[in-house]
Parts: C-alpha cells; sequence; structure tokens
C-alpha cells in the first residue's frame, strides 16, 4: 500500500447534512515527491475518495460560448481558413464578424460577460443532480484563464466577467460538502492556431492568448506555472487533463506533478489528477476514457468524461440549437460506468451569460431525482463479480455490490406479473443465501418473490407492482452466509481476484468439535511475582509463541505501567519481552526487543508533534526462508488519554532480525519502516483505533494478511469520537512480506463471516491437511454485546473465505482461574495430533493479567469432513 497518515478536517461539519459525508481528508505518504515518474508513482493513484463519490458534474464556460456555434473548439476552426472548415465555421465566422485581420478570437472577450453568473446556484445544481464532485474547465486550448492569474492578463478576473470564477466555484462547491475538481486543456494551446501575417491574432499583445507567437521555452514555463497557480490558490481535490499531455516535455509535467502532490501532502489532502491514453506512465493518476468506457471490469479505477451534448456537433460548450442527452441516457451510463469500477464525470454547457439553460437544468433535476432515490446502488459501492447480463426475457441488467448486499439494476422494466432469470446469480457467485429481495424507489420497499437454484435466480414482479421510475429499476438483494447448511456454496473465488469477492464460507455441522480439550495446569504459567515479571505491572496481552527447534518463544505484549499510576497506563507503557522455555509451563525472561514511550499525545489531531511509539504491541516474528532471517511485525500507537479507549492512530511496523538463521528469533531486531497505517484507503469499520493489529502468512504465492480495527464509524465525519462498538478483522496482500501492502475492498473486508462484531489478534496457521486455521481472541463479556468470552478458531481452505467461530470449551478440563479469557498466542503441533495453545486472560481480583496454557486434540476425521465440506466451493 501506499503509506499514508490519518489526519481529520473538522471544518465545514454542519454542511454535511446537505450531500454525501466527506469532510474527514486523508493525507499522501508523508514524504517529499520528487520530480521523477518513480517517485510520483509512490503517490496513491485513485483516492477511495472518488471511488465512493461516483458521480462528478464539471462545466465548459469559456469565451466560446459567446459565438456559441460548431463546438468549445471555435479557437481553432475560425481559423481554418484553407481547406475544410467544421460545419463551415471559418466562412460564418467571416460572413457574422469579419475578415480575420479585423475580428480575432481575442475579440469575443469583451462580449464573454457573464452577467447571471451565480456560483452558488450553479452548486445548488451539482447537489440537486446528486453529484459528489464539481467544478469548473479552468482553461481550455483557448489560452484564456478562469481564474485570477498573476501569470496571463487574459483571465477572467482581469477580462469578460471581470469574476475569479474558479475561485467563486471553488468556495460554493466546498461550502456543500463536495470535493473540488478543476480540469485544464491547456497542453494544446500552443500550435493550435498558428496567426498568419496580417491577421488580427498576429498583434504580439495577444501572445499569451494564441500561445504559439510565445517562444516555446517560455510558453512552457507558462503551462507549468499556471498549473502550480491553481494548486496553490484553489487547492483541488482532482485535476483533470484532456488529451495532448503527450506535447509537453516530460521534465515539465514531473516538476508539476511533483508540486501537486507535495502541496496536497502539507494540507493533508488526498488528491488525484487524471490523463488519457498514454500521456504519463501508469501508477501515477486516473485513466479517463471520454464519452467511452471499457465493456468489461477493469481492476485499476478509471474515469469516464461524458457530455450532456451530443448530437453532430457533439458540443462540450453551449451551442446555439445544441441536442442534450436525455435523463435515461445519463442515468443508464452512470450505471454502466460504475458497474465496471468507473466514475462518471458529466459535463455541462452555460451559456455565456452564465446561466444553465433550462432544459439542461430539466434533465439534471430527473437524474438527481433517481440518484437521491437509488443511489445506494452506485454510492461507495463496488464492481461484482460480473458487470451485468442480459436475460433470457431481453432485460438488460448491471450489477453492483456493497458488503453483503447486490445490487441489480434493471435498464428495462420487465412489467408487472413477469418472472425474469438473472442466470449470473446463484448460491455460488453470490457466496450464501438471499436473505431479501426488494425493489427501490417506491414510497416504501417492495419485497419481491423470488426462487434460486444452481440455474440461478427467478424474480418475479407482482401484478400491479406500481413503476418507481421510467430511466432504471433497482433491486437490492442481502445475502446471508449460512453456517449450517453444508450443501450452500461459497464463492468461487481464488485470492487473485479477491477483490470482487464477499468473504464467507460454510462450517460443516458446527456441533462437532474440531478438538478435544486434552487440559493443562489449573493455575497460570506465568503470574504475578515469579521470575521475569519484575516491573510488569497489569500483566500480558497479545502477541505469539513459537517452537524452534524445541524451545518455545513467547513474545507477549507486557503491560509495564508504573507503580502508583492508574491501571489504564498499564496499557500505554508497554515493551515487547521475549521468554522461553523447554515445556510450555516454565519460562525465563530473557530480553526486551521494544519498549514504549508511555507518551500521550498533546492533542485529538495526530501530527508529527505527537509520539508515534507510545505505545507498542503484538509482536508477530514470521520467517523469511528466502532472506533466511526472521521478520517481525508490530503494532505501534500514537494515543491520548481524554479519547476513551485511549489507543488511537495505530501503525504496523516491520522489523527484521540482525542474525541470520531459525536461531535469530530472538533478537536483537532492526525496524524497516511502517507496512500499514491510517490513510486514503482506511475505511470506516477501521475506526478510530487505527490498525489494531497485523499477521502475514502465506497463500499460494502470495502473501495475506489479517489486519484489525476497532470502534467504527458510521460515516467519517464520526471521527474522532462518536464511533460505535466492535471489534473487526479485514484482509491486507503483497506480493512478498516486505510490502507494499493493499487492503482488500469492502465487498471483502470487515471479514464479518468469522463472527459479526467481535474478532481480535487472529494467527494463522496450517492443519495437517492443508486447511488453513486462525486462532483468535474472541473478547469479553460486555460493552452491551453478547461476547462468548473464549478464545475461538476460524477455518479456510484458500485464506481468503473464513468459516463462522467456533470456540475452545477449555473450562471443562481446566480449573477456571480466569474471569474473563482473552487472547490466544499460538497453536503449536505437538505431534499425535496434539496442540499447544498460550493464552492471556483476566482475574478481576487482581491488576496483573497471567498467561494460561492448554493442550488440545485434533479430530482428523472432522478435518476431513470440513474440507470435503469447504471443497464444495469449487
Amino acid at each position: 500500500m501506499k503509506h499514508v497518515m490519518f489526519r481529520c478536517r473538522l471544518g465545514a461539519l454542519a454542511l454535511l447534512l446537505v450531500v454525501f459525508s466527506f469532510s474527514v481528508s486523508f493525507a499522501q505518504k508523508n514524504i517529499l515527491y520528487k520530480p521523477d515518474w518513480a517517485s510520483l508513482q509512490q503517490h496513491t493513484e485513485v483516492p477511495e475518495w472518488i471511488r465512493d463519490a461516483k458521480f462528478g458534474i464539471y462545466c465548459h464556460w469559456g469565451v466560446y460560448s459567446v459565438p456559441a456555434y460548431n463546438n468549445e473548439h471555435y479557437y481553432s476552426h475560425m481559423h481554418a481558413d484553407s481547406g475544410y472548415s467544421k460545419l463551415g465555421t471559418y466562412q460564418r465566422h467571416i460572413a457574422l464578424y469579419g475578415p480575420l485581420s479585423k475580428f480575432g478570437y481575442h475579440d469575443f472577450i469583451p462580449m464573454f460577460k457573464g452577467e447571471h453568473f451565480n456560483a452558488d446556484t450553479w452548486a445548488d445544481l451539482f447537489v440537486k443532480s446528486g453529484a459528489r464532485f464539481a467544478g469548473p474547465v479552468a482553461e481550455h486550448h483557448d489560452g484564456f484563464a478562469m481564474w485570477d492569474s498573476q501569470l496571463t492578463p487574459f483571465n477572467a478576473k482581469q477580462m469578460g466577467p471581470h469574476r475569479d470564477v474558479v475561485g467563486e466555484l471553488e468556495k460554493a462547491i466546498r461550502k456543500r460538502g463536495l470535493k473540488f475538481f478543476v480540469s485544464l486543456h491547456h497542453e494544446l494551446n500552443y500550435g493550435y492556431v498558428k496567426p498568419k501575417p496580417g491577421w488580427a491574432a498576429a498583434n504580439p499583445k495577444y501572445a499569451k492568448l494564441y500561445g504559439t507567437p510565445m517562444p516555446h521555452e517560455a510558453w512552457l514555463k507558462m503551462w507549468e506555472g499556471k498549473c502550480e497557480e491553481i494548486v496553490d490558490k484553489y487547492h483541488p481535490d482532482i485535476i483533470y487533463h484532456d488529451s495532448w499531455l503527450e506535447n509537453i516535455p516530460p521534465t515539465y509535467i514531473q516538476h508539476y506533478l511533483a508540486h501537486y502532490f507535495n502541496a496536497a501532502e502539507q494540507r493533508h489532502q488526498d488528491v488525484t489528477m487524471t490523463y488519457k491514453g498514454n500521456d504519463i506512465p501508469d501508477g501515477i493518476g486516473m485513466l479517463d476514457h471520454e464519452n467511452s468506457n471499457p465493456d468489461h471490469i477493469v481492476e485499476k479505477p478509471w474515469l469516464c468524461d461524458y457530455s450532456i451534448g451530443t448530437g453532430y456537433a457533439l458540443s462540450w460548450g453551449y451551442t446555439d440549437g445544441m441536442e442534450i442527452r436525455t435523463p435515461k441516457e445519463i442515468i443508464h451510463k452512470i450505471i454502466e460506468v460504475v458497474s465496471k469500477n468507473g466514475q462518471l464525470l458529466l459535463n455541462l454547457s452555460p451559456r455565456s451569460d452564465g446561466t444553465i439553460p433550462d432544459n439542461q437544468q430539466e434533465v439534471m433535476f430527473r437524474v438527481g431525482k433517481w440518484m437521491w432515490a437509488n443511489g445506494e446502488s452506485i454510492y461507495g459501492t463496488r464492481p461484482f463479480s460480473v458487470f451485468g447480463e442480459t436475460t433470457p426475457e431481453g432485460q438488460r441488467i448491471h450489477y453492483t455490490r456493497k458488503g453483503d448486499t447486490l445490487y441489480a439494476i434493471f435498464l428495462d422494466w420487465p412489467g408487472d406479473s413477469s418472472t425474469v432469470h438473472l442466470k449470473a446469480l446463484n448460491n455460488n457467485s453470490l457466496g450464501g443465501s438471499i436473505q431479501s429481495l426488494q425493489m427501490l424507489g417506491l414510497k416504501s420497499l417492495e419485497t419481491m418473490p423470488f426462487k434460486m437454484d444452481e440455474q440461478g435466480l427467478a424474480l418475479t414482479i407482482p401484478k400491479k407492482t406500481r413503476i418507481p421510475s421510467d430511466l432504471a429499476y433497482v433491486f437490492r438483494i442481502v445475502v446471508q452466509h449460512s453456517i449450517h447448511n453444508v450443501n450452500e456454496k461459497g464463492p468461487q473465488v481464488s485470492v487473485s481476484q479477491g477483490n470482487h469477492a464477499q468473504a464467507g464460507s460454510p462450517l460443516l455441522n458446527p456441533a462437532t468439535p474440531l478438538f478435544e480439550i486434552l487440559g493443562g495446569p489449573d493455575a497460570p504459567v506465568i503470574q504475578e511475582g515469579m521470575p521475569g515479571t519484575t516491573g510488569i505491572q497489569g500483566g500480558f496481552e497479545g502477541g505469539t509463541c513459537i517452537k524452534v527447534n524445541g524451545t518455545y518463544h513467547l513474545f507477549p505484549t507486557e503491560r509495564a505501567g508504573e507503580k502508583g499510576v492508574a491501571a489504564y497506563y498499564d496499557r500505554v507503557k508497554t515493551r515487547i519481552g521475549h521468554w522461553t522455555s523447554t515445556d510450555a509451563i516454565h519460562w525465563k525472561r530473557e530480553n526486551t526487543l521494544y519498549a514504549s514511550s508511555g507518551q500521550y499525545a498533546v492533542a485529538v489531531d495526530d501530527n508529527p508533534v505527537n509520539d508515534r511509539r507510545a505505545a507498542i504491541w503484538s509482536f508477530m516474528p514470521v520467517f523469511n526462508k528466502a532472506h533466511n532471517r526472521w521478520y517481525g511485525y508490530y503494532l505501534a500507537y500514537t494515543v491520548d488519554k481524554n479519547i476513551e479507549p485511549n489507543h488511537s492512530f495505530g501503525r504496523i511496523w516491520r522489523a527484521e532480525s540482525v542474525k541470520e538463521g531459525p536461531e535469530g528469533i530472538g533478537g536483537p531486531y532492526e525496524d524497516k519502516g511502517i507496512v500499514m497505517e491510517p490513510g486514503v484507503d482506511s475505511q470506516l469499520w477501521e475506526g478510530r483505533q487505527g490498525v489494531a493489529f497485523f499477521y502475514p502468512y502465506l497463500v499460494g504465492n502470495e502473501w495475506l494478511a489479517f489486519y484489525g480495527g476497532a470502534y467504527p464509524y458510521a460515516k467519517w465525519a464520526d471521527y474522532p469520537t462518536r464511533s460505535g462498538k466492535g471489534w473487526y478483522v479485514g484482509l491486507a496482500r503483497s506480493a512478498s512480506m516486505e510490502g507494499p501492502w493493499t487492503r482488500m475492498d469492502t465487498t471483502v473486508n470487515p471479514i464479518t463471516s468469522i463472527h459479526p462484531w467481535f474478532v481480535e489478534n487472529p494467527i494463522v496457521s496450517r492443519l495437517p491437511n492443508g486447511l488453513y486455521i486462525a486462532v483468535f481472541d474472541g473478547g469479553p463479556e460486555g460493552f452491551g454485546l453478547h461476547l462468548p468470552n473464549m478464545m475461538g478458531y476460524t477455518l479456510s481452505r484458500d485464506g481468503l473465505h473464513w468459516t463462522a467461530a467456533q470456540y475452545f470449551p477449555i473450562h471443562t478440563k481446566v480449573k477456571k482461574w480466569w474471569d474473563i479469557m482473552r487472547t490466544p498466542l499460538c497453536l503449536i503441533p505437538e505431534g499425535d495430533d496434539r496442540y499447544t495453545i498460550l493464552y492471556a486472560a483476566i482475574n478481576n481480583n487482581q491488576r496483573f493479567h497471567p498467561i494460561g496454557m492448554v493442550q488440545v486434540k485434533l479430530n482428523r476425521q472432522v478435518m476431513d469432513q470440513v474440507m470435503d465440506g469447504l471443497k464444495q466451493d469449487n
């Protein structure tokens, strides 16, 4: 993943009532971007906010709206005095305005008054239309800047409207909670018009408008300067570039993008830019498709810019008598684009006086009505495994997905009393059974009858069903992942396809124990007062234990705390200890791997002043055979004592053992940097605590990792106090242990198939038949939730889809010395199908949390039955 810092911008929160919430800003990686492609490729290509926003609006409004003929390229076509001139523009211009020696493009500027332009009116229309980001064309090919520029006198503040159009729109759009968009098309300005001697345009005083009369190097510096001026004055969240960036030498683009990304970094703002074709290398921005889109789901998110103008001229700028698209065309394009992992940017075409024509507004009101009623099938969604299908009955359908909810969006109404067959939807593709199926858009949700089998979903429209819209029809399908039905198949998804999968698989006969509890000591194996426990005020929680050449190596989180300080301080002043044993009962403390500072943050906001290693938790060593060293992953917190709980801003560090070979497990370790932290790709379920643990495991040739979060948000505006209860897990992936690690999307995360609201500190290993097993903290009782108060386990055949949790009832064979069962630290095979589990638990009568031990025995018959049941996923 791209490493980023978590920030919160608290301004304008009240405006979130108007539109989709985007007040929280996530900064990019805290680095200095250099003007070279390799450095710029470290920037996050597509921030999550635009993937959730889906729909934006911009406007082609400039001097070209005065002649209002042909299209926004009037600037060029009026000068095509030899041969073909598109739609006869040159000939018409001469007839209406006179020869080019008397009347140039610059002569339209005084006519471009924009007397009725009102940024608030435009912004209100954008909101009513359902857009989540919006903005203007800041400069088209014609060299006329729509902002208050210090680089050219040909700008809307000094000429024409005498208004800072970009600045006024920036304020109005942000005031309504939308992200701010700007487009730049001036890379074509140089050479697009070559004034001939005798033309009015050949006058040197117009050189900065027509571009070509300038020395090329001076024009290039002006091009770069305009880009940077837009960045510095208006801080756009997204900058769109038209084709022809290839006309600009790479060094100018690199310097401008480094400036943009670094400026955004300083503002803690997640930004992106767009490009077309091969204008810049892959991995820096978002690819744009003009008035078109791919015919399949594209893995990397992309943009489609689409104009309300249509017909023979296909103008993006306003023209007299222009033809425009219908609401149905626009809604169908949004649906198609989103189903293929794209976002849609729609262009409107205002008149020269600054008004948006009534017919365009009427279209957008109808688009907005559909989006506000059915937007849950668009906003915040991700693609399904297929983008759509045509039913045997002839209906065109597109699919989107959000967690356990699938949306089937019909472009064609089936008619009441009709039954349609969706072959793409079955128990296998859905990963579970259908819990409910309802139609959106009516006064209340309309439940639809359906039948499901391996051939697909048969959906019946009840008689006399009211049609909610004449544009498109949305059916919400909520999927329930069964944990009891062994014949119900999970989704067929390989690890490499995981971003379009929903985790969750059945567990065969969960009433049959997979493990028999053999027993263990009836008292803790590490207790307060034992050798090595000096200075550990609060005992243990989290970490892992690994057996190497007959020796157990235990790396618990030691809640060091201080005498005379409240017990809660134990959770801040922590250290990672290294303990060894030959029998998992008698332990010796060897050394300290890491110790936290124990310092609280000085402010709620996370910034470099705060201590990023205030608390250290959950060391997880994994042996890297290729490098012959241990890699250790651990959690470091910035903490604030005024936030309950005080853990926040968790980051995962990777370290390497200094000593080679398996014997290097005990350290020392050398830090190699942060591999995961809160940032632009954080997900709401990760919540206030940040990245709360991390455990990588190998699946085929790829690495997956469980990571966790706590105190989730319903929306980012809830930061930092209004969060819910719950500890969740998700998955990240990487081609190597070093990273970069990327989060899987929210069609996978969080993985609630294990438990709906509490899974913590999972540790993954393999059973003899190849099944993955993760042991984890099942959670204490309390918090107003029913929790098992036992350590649990979950199973997976592919490392991606995990069964519902089962729990170890060790109190049936071990004298219960604890009040709250907490964290399992290992599942170590001992031979003869016996396994050792070390665990941390809590005795409410003491501050010190001890460590216990238990042995369990694997039931191979049940193990193989589970494997057989999970094989049905394929």
